[in-house]
Parts: C-alpha cells; structure tokens; sequence
C-alpha cells in the first residue's frame, strides 16, 4: 500500500504535467459496471479520456501478453495480474476487492438459500458454469463442486461432469441477451447458473423472474480480484489504482454488490 500513498503524493504535484493520451484500463467483465464507473468518474476529475474494455480474466492479460497496450488491469482472481508481474510486464499488484458466488436460476427452478444445494444435486440438473482457466469464475466454479463433494461424496463430482460450459469466444456472435448465461437460460440449455453476486442488479434487469441465492458458508470460496499496474504505464494510472483503493471507490465497488477490502472503521 505504501507505494500508492507515494504515488498519489508525486502526482498530485505533478498533475498539471499529466499526459493527455487515453489512460487504457482492460479488466474482468464481472467489472463492467464498477471500474466502469470509477474510470469515468477519474476522467473527468482529471481532464483525462479513460478507455475501458472488459472481458474474461484470461483472454484480456492474453491480449496484454501479446502486445496490446493497457495501463492498469483488474483481474477476477489474483493469479492472472500476478503472472504479469511475475513475467515483468507489471510493476505492481495488489488485492483490491472481493466478491462471492450466487445461483442463478428461474423461478421455476425454486431454489432458495435453503434449497439450492438439494436442487442442485438432483440427477438431470445442468448448471451453467464459466470456462475454466480462461475466466476465474470458471475456477472458482471448480472449487465449489469440490466443497459440495466433501458434503455430499460424489454429487459434486456428478454435478461437474454434467455442467455445461457457457463461453462466447473471440469472433463468436455476441449473446442475444447481452448475457451468456442469461441467453442459457432463456434457451433452456441449463436449468441454473453459478453467477457472482455482484452482478444481481444486472439479471435483474435481464432475468426479472429469476431468482438468485447465495452459497451458505461451507460453501463460499472467496473470490478474490487483483489490480496491477503495467510497465511504462502512464503516471495517472498508478493514480486511478489508488483511486479504486480509496474509500470513495471502495464505496462504489461495494455500492455494485463486491465486498470492500480497504474502506476504514468508522
């Protein structure tokens, strides 16, 4: 934390010097509207064009990899903006906020915080689950099934084995909805979902007859999201990642529906 607090000190005397190229943020989609929010807000406090772009976790640091220009990335998990400082493309990292995973289904499914897991287990059941590797929410997904066979032996194997994994590739046609789960659903390819919570107010809007319920205890396997700044980036977007780590965007962050890791006791 302490190289932010240096940081915001240099750049607020250097402010009038900041360049006027766009600031380049890729993040994780589940922080669309969040960081979405954040940057914008940054760019007119600070006379900046801040460029978002959201996508899975893993194809956006693919795409950093491979030669595209970002400032600052925010990554689902913490893996993802390690191994670009791990591989010298980022200067720092660290855990800005986290998160935990919901049930998205239909009302006729009847899933209810009491329920869900039995629901879940029954045979025929097809829940929808992000891609491994490629999204953390996938991973996490993982670790779930893997908690709900130790409480159930062999269910969360067989849930695993029947899950279908929803993904819209590079050069695939965009979601119907907006929304691959939501499109899933509606097309009655699965039966429920595994969402993050966060983004309740989302498929309320896309799903308004949809229910979602959070993962009881044994059952939540925290998700955690990290923050790096890239090499050569520009001096505002160590800034704009103390930005989101101030109790202002900390706010914001919680306001959508994530889990706060930085706001003071009052």
């Amino acid at each position: 934390m302490r190289i932010f607090a240096v940081a915001a000190i240099v750049l607020a005397l250097m402010s009038s010097a900041v360049r006027a190229d766009d600031l380049v943020v890729y993040g994780a989609g589940s922080l669309r509207e969040a960081i979405g929010q954040i940057a914008m807000e940054f760019g007119h406090s600070h006379g900046l064009a801040v460029t978002t772009q959201f996508g899975p976790s893993g194809r956006m640091r693919e795409r950093i990899e491979k030669g595209e220009r970002a400032d600052l990335f925010a990554s689902a998990d913490v893996g993802h903006a390690r191994k670009l400082v791990e591989e010298g493309r980022a200067s720092v990292m660290a855990v800005f906020v986290r998160n935990t995973v919901c049930l998205l289904s239909p009302a006729k499914f009847g899933a209810t915080a009491e329920t869900a897991l039995d629901k879940l287990l029954a045979p025929g059941v097809r829940v929808g689950m992000s891609p491994p590797k490629v999204d953390p929410l996938g991973d996490y997904t993982e670790r779930l099934f893997g908690l709900m066979d130790r409480l159930h032996p062999g269910g969360g194997a067989a849930m695993q084995a029947r899950a279908v994994i929803l993904d819209t590739p590079p050069g695939a046609p965009p979601p119907k909805s907006g929304d691959t789960d939501t499109d899933a659903i509606l097309d009655g390819r699965v039966d429920a979902s595994i969402v993050y919570c966060s983004s309740r107010d989302r498929y309320a809007r896309l799903l308004p007859d949809a229910t979602m319920v959070q993962f009881p205890p044994e059952l939540q396997i925290g998700p955690e999201y990290g923050l790096a700044v890239l090499k050569d980036a520009q001096p505002a977007a160590l800034l704009l990642a103390l930005t989101i780590l101030s109790p202002e965007g900390q706010k914001v962050m919680a306001k959508q529906g994530f889990r706060p890791v930085a706001l003071p006791s009052d």
